[in-house]
């Protein structure tokens, strides 16, 4: 690894992430040079002893991204026991170095993974949840791994040369506006967030229809929770569904309405009849 500044170490546990470090340690490759991405299997050569490696390699680095997919938190080992419970647990052990020394620390969030609580955590890595956050979505990997490489030239120091991206059509980066996370952590979604239709519920249910009303509310109280833990989808049916429930609470009221003032006509005109 390069004793030059502007390095990134890739931490992340192979049973849960092999395949999501390795793409995100190629596409990276466009933005910066092949030196600066220390990936245990690109920098350790046979025969070298991989616990000072990595110990070099901390010792040097700018950045550490940790990649967290669904089973990082929960991974078990031969004993049955959590991994992360284990002091020698080395992605425990090399996020906690990191956190020590004030390295800066990235979460990178794999597959819509919500960020661990910290009480779910070991006390050493329990910074880690108030460190700011990236999710990447394999729908829209070059996107978000691109807004990535951008949040890294800010952190790294300036005087690196950086490698600018290969050549070819390229799109653009999609609006990248801070939204808070869970746990303390800032998310940057890529998308942005869905209208959740809270106000069209509220005014269903204090003019039209109270139950339906009621209903549209629930499903866009929802909206909100599902969006800042990485849940788009999710966010996205539940805002449609708020939406559906207020319109069918608004028709059903107007219909109401209707039926009261042609009812209040009909007794009028028989009063004036008599």
């Amino acid at each position: 690894m390069s004793n030059n500044p502007g390095t990134i170490f890739i931490n992340y546990r192979k049973d849960d992430s092999n395949w999501n470090a390795l793409a995100l340690y190629n596409d990276l490759q466009k933005y910066f040079k092949k030196e600066q991405l220390f990936k245990d299997f690109n920098a350790i050569l046979p025969g070298d002893d991989f616990v000072v490696s990595i110990q070099n390699a901390l010792n040097k680095c700018n950045v550490l991204l940790v990649v967290i997919g669904r089973n990082w938190l929960h991974m078990e080992g031969a004993d049955g026991k959590r991994r992360l419970d284990d002091p020698d647990d080395f992605v425990r052990l090399e996020v906690a170095t990191a956190l020590e020394r004030g390295i800066s620390v990235v979460p990178v969030l794999f597959d819509g993974t919500p960020m661990p609580k910290p009480e779910e955590l070991p006390e050493n890595l329990r910074l880690l949840c108030r460190r700011q956050f990236i999710e990447i979505d394999p729908k829209r990997f070059e996107d978000d791994v691109r807004n990535l490489a951008e949040a890294l030239k800010k952190i790294l120091p300036k005087d690196e040369e950086q490698v600018h991206p290969k050549p070819g059509p390229q799109p653009q980066p999609k609006p990248n506006p801070p939204n808070p996370g869970n746990q303390g952590g800032t998310a940057y979604h890529t998308t942005p967030k869905p209208d959740n239709n809270l106000l069209w519920g509220i005014l269903v249910t204090i003019l039209c229809c109270l139950p339906l009303g009621i209903v549209s509310i629930i499903h866009a109280t929802k909206v909100d929770g599902l969006y800042n833990t990485g849940q788009y989808e999710q966010a996205v049916d539940e805002a449609k569904k708020a939406k559906q429930w207020a319109m069918y609470g608004a028709i059903a009221g107007i219909v109401v309405y209707v039926i009261y003032f042609l009812l209040v006509a009909a007794g009028s005109l028989n009063s004036y009849s008599y």
